[in-house]
């Protein structure tokens, strides 16, 4: 699935599901508490992969309310870190 693609399905998601007035700064502590506990599953690779996608889709939540052009920035991003090639 694209970035865009996520991005557009979490919105739709929110939208049915009414969550799609949470405010940015709502957010803040759902990364933390999510954080948290991917800190104490280290170990449990089923686990790590459902924080990580918890993380995601927090991610994309914020994405769409900021109309985030993932292929311009993930472009930028690279373009940046080429001063890391070895």
């Amino acid at each position: 699935m694209e970035l865009e693609e996520l991005k557009n399905k979490v919105k739709d998601f929110e939208t049915k599901a009414g969550f799609d007035k949470t405010s940015f700064s709502d957010f803040i502590p759902m990364f933390e508490e999510e954080i948290e506990i991917l800190k104490n599953v280290e170990s449990n690779k089923s686990k790590v992969d459902h924080q990580l996608t918890d993380l995601l889709i927090l991610v994309m939540q914020i994405a769409y309310r900021y109309e985030t052009d993932f292929n311009k920035e993930l472009a930028d991003w690279f373009e940046k870190s080429k001063k890391y090639y070895k």
